[in-house]
C-alpha cells in the first residue's frame, strides 16, 4: 500500500525534537544543516548566532580542535569521518571528552553516510553521555572501594587466623594449632605407614629462673629457645609452644633415631646460648623426650603420652638430656 505523504517540515520537526546535536555535511565536509539541539549547544558554548557552523567546514573545525590540544579520540574521529566521506566506510561511532571550563563532559559521535538519489551526505550526531560516564565512574570507584574493603577484610581475617594459630610470645605455633597439624600428620602416618616422631622438651628449672631473674628475662629465654630450636628444623617440621616453658616438635617422615639427632642438636645449642643481664649471664638447659608412631597406635594421644613419659624419664635421670621412649626408659644421651 502507498505510504501517506508526510506534512511539509515534518522531518525538521523530528530532528529538532531530538536531544542529540545533529548536523548534515556535504561530501566535502561542509555543514549544510543543523538541528535545534546543535544550535542551542553552539549558543550555550560559543555565544554565536543560531546559524553557527552552518557553511563552515566540519573537518576544519575538527582540525582546529586537535591543534588546540584535542586527545587521540578527536584524531580518530577525524580520520573516520574522512573514511566515510570517501565511501570507505558507511558509519562509525566513538566516545570522546569535550570539557567545558567548568565541568568534565563526554559525548558520543555517530557518523553515517546517507545517499538519496544522486546526492550523498553525511549525518553527524553528537550526544551528551556525561551522566552515563559519571555513573560508570561512580560504579568503577564503588567497585574499587568494595574490592579494597574486601582485601582489607581478607587481610584482617588472615591476621586473625594467624593470631589464633600463633603463640603471642614466641611467634611459633600454639598448642591448639599444633594438635590440628599433628592430627593430620598422624592420620597420614597411620594410613600409609610412614614414620612420624614427636619431641617434647621444656626448660630445666624454669621457675627458679623466673624467681631469680624476673619474668622479663624468662620471656627472653623462651623466645630464644623457640628461635634456636627452629634453626634445627625442616620446613615440614612443626615447632609449637606446648604450654608454659614446654615445647613440642612434630617430625614427619622421621623415626626415633632421626628425632634423637635433632633433639640433641637443639639441646646442645640451647646449652651453649646465654642471655646477658645487668646482674650477670643467664644460661639454661632443656630436657627432652622422644616417641615415634607405632603400628598399633589408633590415636595421636598415645604418641604424645609416650613422648611425655620419655620427657619425665629425662628429668628423673638428671635433666639436660634427651630420652627416647622405651618400655624400660633406658635409652638416653
Amino acid at each position: 500500500m502507498e505510504q501517506p505523504d508526510l506534512p511539509p517540515g515534518f522531518a525538521n520537526e523530528v530532528l529538532n525534537s531530538l536531544t542529540a546535536h545533529i548536523a548534515v555535511l556535504d561530501v566535502g565536509g561542509r555543514i549544510v544543516s543543523v538541528n535545534e539541539a546543535w544550535r542551542r549547544f553552539a549558543r550555550e558554548n560559543n555565544g554565536e548566532c543560531e546559524t553557527f557552523y552552518v557553511g563552515a567546514n566540519y573537518l576544519a573545525v575538527c582540525r582546529e580542535a586537535i591543534r588546540r590540544g584535542g586527545d587521540g579520540a578527536l584524531v580518530e574521529m577525524l580520520d573516520s569521518i574522512r573514511a566515510v566521506l570517501r565511501g570507505d566506510r558507511d558509519h562509525f561511532e566513538i566516545e570522546y571528552p569535550c570539557n567545558s571550563p567548568t565541568e568534565e563532559r563526554w559525548f558520543i559521535v555517530r557518523v553515517t553516510r546517507c545517499r538519496r538519489e544522486a546526492t550523498a551526505s553525511i549525518i553527524v550526531s553528537h550526544e551528551d553521555i556525561t551522566a552515563r560516564k559519571r555513573a560508570e565512574e561512580d560504579l568503577r570507584r564503588a567497585k574499587e572501594a568494595l574490592e579494597a574493603a574486601n582485601r582489607d577484610l581478607e587481610q584482617a581475617l588472615a591476621r586473625e587466623q594467624q593470631a589464633a594459630r600463633t603463640d603471642y610470645l614466641t611467634s611459633i605455633c600454639n598448642r591448639r594449632h599444633f594438635f590440628d597439624l599433628a592430627e593430620h600428620a598422624f592420620e597420614v602416618s597411620r594410613r600409609y605407614r610412614h614414620p612420624l616422631s614427636v619431641i617434647l622438651f621444656d626448660v630445666d628449672h624454669f621457675k627458679q629462673v623466673n624467681d631469680r631473674w624476673g619474668h622479663q628475662i624468662g620471656d627472653e629465654i623462651l623466645k630464644s629457645v623457640a628461635r634456636i630450636a627452629g634453626e634445627h628444623l625442616r620446613d615440614s617440621d612443626v615447632l609449637a609452644r606446648y604450654g608454659g616453658e614446654e615445647f613440642a616438635v612434630l617430625l614427619p617422615e622421621s623415626d626415633a633415631r632421626q628425632a634423637l639427632i635433632v633433639a640433641d642438636r637443639i639441646r646442645e645449642s640451647i646449652a651453649a646460648h646465654h642471655i646477658a643481664d645487668d646482674e650477670g649471664t643467664v644460661k639454661v638447659t632443656i630436657s627432652a623426650g622422644i616417641a615415634n608412631a607405632l603400628g598399633g597406635d589408633d590415636a595421636l594421644d598415645r604418641l604424645i603420652h609416650r613422648a611425655d613419659q620419655a620427657l619425665y624419664a629425662a628429668k628423673k635421670a638428671g635433666r639436660n638430656r634427651v630420652t627416647t621412649f622405651s618400655l624400660s626408659n633406658h635409652s638416653s644421651t
